[in-house]
């Protein structure tokens, strides 16, 4: 049988033409493989270095609620924490960047897989393609290299990070026993203190006795004024008619001799005693609702108001003088008869420390 020259053409081209299919679908298997095992090995890499920064930021949290409670003796303390937290965010912008370039490896990869489906279908360019895929895959292991230098240095930082953690806890410990000595020596200060106060409390109440006899002298004789305690309360009636907060004639003659004793004391007093004349208003239970006052208690204020005034006409300094309005709100008779009405309409004086 004779064999033409387009048999034997036919049977010389074709299996060259099938071994460079062949060499091509194993570049291009090979290749992806490298991408997919590449992406594998950074993925748990920085699943690893996540789940590390993770952790540290939590201890770091756990140091600053306790830095906080006694920020004023950690001044050493908190400044080494500065410097861990910079160290810390330079390891976040590392992993910033590692994740950046991942980023783009993936991109490069996708593109490149791309190239490589149309390489199959464009037969004339596989074998320059090639060539460039094959330094382009060079490159992208070059990249490999450096990301785990990277990586080994996140490393080295973070046991340096630890390391600086473990100092601080021990300042925290050795900060928290000095804590404990000084909160003795606090108790020790207050109950110094409560007795310092209390002698001051004992040296007022010797100016409240002269006090109160100066203010016996001034109203004289009368069986409605009561000494309850340590204040004089007086009826209403003796400064103001029903329902008004004008001081009456009367009322400012005994005012003016209050006045006149309370001068007489003040000067008396040491000035560390921090003292106030305290003049409280108060009103019996029936409503009241005119033009002026909307209520007992806008009522009992502002007599207890007007008397403060008139008691800085008389020359006492104001932030010695403190007003008070309660209304109705503290009766001393609970009665429901006009007696207990006139009984719980007073103004109370009272001699006291701020």
């Amino acid at each position: 049988m004779r064999l033409n020259r387009k048999n034997i053409y036919e049977i010389n081209i074709w299996p060259g033409f099938v071994d460079i299919l062949g060499t091509l679908l194993i570049v291009t298997i090979f290749t992806v493989l490298i991408s997919t095992v590449t992406q594998i090995y950074f993925n748990d890499q920085l699943d690893i270095k996540r789940g590390e920064i993770s952790s540290l930021d939590d201890e770091i949290k756990a140091l600053l609620n306790q830095l906080n409670v006694s920020k004023k003796n950690y001044n050493e303390v908190e400044k080494k924490y500065a410097k861990s937290s910079k160290i810390n965010k330079k390891l976040n912008e590392k992993l910033k960047e590692i994740e950046n370039q991942r980023a783009k490896s993936e991109y490069m990869i996708k593109m490149k897989t791309r190239e490589l489906s149309q390489l199959v279908n464009e037969k004339s360019e596989i074998l320059e393609n090639l060539k460039s895929k094959n330094q382009e895959v060079k490159d992208i292991s070059r990249a490999n290299k450096e990301y785990s230098l990277q990586v080994f240095e996140l490393k080295r930082d973070l046991e340096k990070l630890n390391e600086r953690l473990s100092q601080l806890s021990k300042l925290l410990i050795e900060s928290e026993e000095e804590d404990k000595k000084n909160q003795v020596i606090i108790k020790n200060l207050g109950k110094k203190l409560n007795k310092a106060l209390a002698g001051k409390v004992t040296e007022l109440k010797k100016y409240q006795s002269e006090f109160f006899k100066k203010i016996k002298e001034a109203i004289g004789n009368r069986d409605d004024v009561i000494i309850s305690g340590d204040r004089f309360v007086f009826p209403s009636e003796i400064f103001f008619e029903s329902g008004s907060d004008i001081i009456e004639k009367e009322g400012l003659k005994k005012l003016s001799e209050v006045a006149k004793g309370l001068i007489e004391i003040s000067q008396q007093i040491p000035s560390e005693i921090d003292w106030i004349l305290r003049v409280d208003g108060h009103t019996d239970k029936i409503p009241i609702n005119n033009e002026k006052f909307k209520s007992n208690w806008h009522l009992s204020s502002s007599r207890a108001i007007n008397i403060v005034k008139f008691f800085i006409q008389q020359g006492i300094e104001p932030h010695r003088l403190l007003a008070a309005g309660f209304g109705e709100n503290y009766p001393i008779d609970g009665d429901e008869t006009p007696v207990a009405y006139q009984k719980n309409r007073r103004i109370e004086i009272k001699l006291t420390t701020r």
